[in-house]
């Protein structure tokens, strides 16, 4: 006879007992696993749905940035666009852009081909790369201005028909005309953005940066047949402008009136030009009085004047007479410093259509144009 099979007043004590029974785990309903794929999809879709949404408003208001364009004289058109760049970024590709300027006389800016991006949770900012060559056309005369680089890139941001920051970065950038080079520059940029808390006001602020700079613009025309080739130049600016009329096409001269009645200002921060080991900088503030003249004060500062001098003049930036000058220059002026390198100061102030270097008259100056 087994021990199951006895009563249980004569099991042993330490026999083991089955007990009560243990329920068996509960199983999650399938549905529970699946829902986190489930939300990843519906998230994928809305997704989805909203870059379509937000690349379709995109491309109407493209459209309607080129209407508001035209009314402005400024007429873009593009070959072929496309708008792509799902799932995070907007891009927009557009072969053979070219804008035609409606003003006193037609011009049209062509280049091969442009691509931008912006990213989708910042789609105010725009960053774009040019492929070149690039032309500049005159309808009237048929002149050509020709435009060729290694890598041309633009970014803007704004809010609406409102740009806020502007940017251009080019490298071992060329301008020819007539197969004449007019400038070559290893590397450039020009930066502007709205001066803060002065946008009312039409205040910008300026910065421009110009490496290795030859051409035939800095020889001030075609050089004479034998000619040595100019030095590099380096040059800066950083400044900030007051009174800038609204962008449109205008005659310079026009501009500059506008400019004038609006009491604009130019606030130069540093200004520099350096060549062949001489440098020179300056920095004051100038405007256009009511006869078109100059109005205000800048303090030119010379380093090296010796070996600057006649760099500047090859590169057709000065009066081959002024190298004379230099020991001058070099020796005349108030003792000042530029980076550390001795230099000498000499403030021009110009007032009432003269000019004066500190309180010595040099003499009676006319308009600008």
């Amino acid at each position: 006879m087994s021990l199951s099979d006895m009563p249980p007043e004569f099991r042993h004590a330490d026999a083991p007992d089955a007990g009560p029974e243990t329920p068996a785990p509960r199983r999650r309903p399938a549905w529970w696993v699946a829902l986190p794929a489930l939300a990843l999809v519906a998230a994928g879709l809305a997704w989805t749905g909203a870059w379509y949404y937000a690349a379709g408003r995109a491309e109407r208001e493209i459209d309607n940035w080129i209407v508001a364009e035209g009314a402005r004289g400024r007429d873009w058109s593009c070959g072929n666009r496309t708008i792509g760049g799902y799932p995070f970024r907007f891009e927009l590709s557009c072969d053979g852009p070219s804008v035609v300027l409606q003003g006193p006389t037609q011009w049209t800016w062509k280049a091969a081909r442009v691509h931008a991006v912006a990213q989708v949770w910042n789609p105010r900012h725009i960053i774009a790369e040019f492929t070149g060559p690039a032309t500049l056309s005159e309808a009237a005369t048929g002149r050509t201005i020709t435009a060729g680089w290694t890598l041309l890139q633009v970014s803007g941001a704004g809010t609406g028909q409102r740009l806020e920051r502007f940017s251009l970065a080019a490298n071992d950038y060329t301008l020819a005309e007539g197969g004449a080079t007019i400038l070559s520059a290893r590397h450039l940029e020009l930066h502007l953005r709205q001066h803060p808390g002065e946008a009312a006001n039409g205040a910008l602020d300026i910065a421009m940066e110009v490496d290795d700079a030859t051409g035939m613009a800095l020889m001030g025309g075609a050089p004479a047949a034998g000619a040595q080739p100019a030095a590099p130049v380096d040059a800066l600016l950083q400044a900030t402008i007051t009174g800038v009329p609204e962008l449109a096409i205008l005659p310079v001269e026009a501009r500059l009136l506008k400019w004038q009645a609006n009491g604009g200002r130019v606030k130069i921060d540093q200004a520099r030009i350096s060549a062949g080991g001489g440098m020179m900088a300056a920095m004051g503030e100038l405007g256009l009085d009511p006869q078109r003249r100059l109005d205000g004060m800048v303090t030119v500062s010379v380093v090296e004047a010796g070996k600057l001098l006649p760099v500047l003049a090859s590169a057709g930036l000065m009066p081959d007479f002024l190298t004379a000058l230099a020991p001058v220059l070099g020796a005349a002026g108030m003792p000042t410093q530029v980076d550390g390198a001795n230099a000498s100061a000499f403030p021009f102030v110009f007032r009432n259509g003269r000019v004066a270097l500190g309180i010595l008259p040099l003499g009676k100056i006319g308009p600008v144009f």
